[in-house]
This record gives C-alpha cells, sequence and structure tokens, in this order.
C-alpha cells in the first residue's frame, strides 16, 4: 500500500464539497507518509497513514489506524492556544466528532467509519482553521 492511499481522490472530493460556507482558513497539506509496523501508544490499531496539515503558525500531525472497519485518527497539534476543540466533518456537513485538545497538544478520535473527512481545529481567540478533505 503506498503512502499516497489517503489523499486518493483528493481532488475529486474537493472539487464536489463546497467549502465556501466554512467561513475558517484552510490548513493544506504539507506532509504525507505511509504505513507503520509498530504500534502507537495512543492506540493498539496500527498506523496505515501519517498526514500533516499547516496554516501559518499552527500545525496537525495525524496518524491514521485501521483495525478491520473501524479508523481511528490520532495526532499532535503543534501552536499556540490555550484552549482547543478538534471536530471531525463528513462531506455532508455531519459532525462525527469532536474532541478536546491536550495540554501536549495530542487528541485520539475514536470509532469512525471509512471514508472522506476534514478536520476543524477551534482555538480560544483565533478563528477556525480545517483541514483539507482526506480519505480514511
Amino acid at each position: 500500500m503506498s503512502g499516497t492511499w489517503a489523499f486518493e481522490g483528493r481532488d475529486a472530493a474537493l472539487a464536489a464539497f463546497d467549502r465556501s460556507a466554512d467561513g475558517t482558513e484552510l490548513a493544506e497539506p504539507v506532509r504525507e507518509g505511509g504505513p507503520r509496523t509498530e504500534v502507537m501508544r495512543s492506540t493498539e490499531d496500527p498506523v496505515v497513514a501519517e498526514l500533516s496539515f499547516g496554516f501559518e503558525d499552527v500545525r496537525i500531525e495525524l496518524r491514521l489506524h485501521a483495525r478491520e472497519r473501524v479508523r481511528t485518527v490520532s495526532g499532535t497539534v503543534h501552536g499556540d492556544f490555550a484552549y482547543a476543540l478538534l471536530e471531525a466533518r463528513r462531506p455532508d456537513g455531519h459532525r462525527e466528532d469532536v474532541v478536546s485538545i491536550e495540554e501536549t497538544g495530542d487528541f485520539v478520535i475514536p470509532d469512525l467509519r471509512r471514508g472522506p473527512l476534514c478536520l476543524t481545529l477551534r482555538r480560544d481567540d483565533a478563528p477556525p482553521i480545517t483541514t483539507e478533505w482526506f480519505i480514511l
């Protein structure tokens, strides 16, 4: 499996999903990595891909985990914030989950289904930042 699977269909997804109403800044992909063989401490599921999105001084590092049909996204948010939430959304606008970012910047979003997803970072006293769409 190549490291590009997570962005497979990304151009079509971006064309199909209207982002004009989001009202957020767009964090763009800055790095993509392939599967790992070791197990991460944040989850027992193997890492199948790594992604990184950036906007100005914020970087969102993601690890995509898979076990059968269940997906988990774990990672770290780097940037200046006292309090932050991360929201997972689907193309139809359905909000999958909202998690708090720990003081270390770490987070885990478990029990996701396969398919297109984007994440919106909501920080105190700062405009929201949304990742580009990616495929779980």
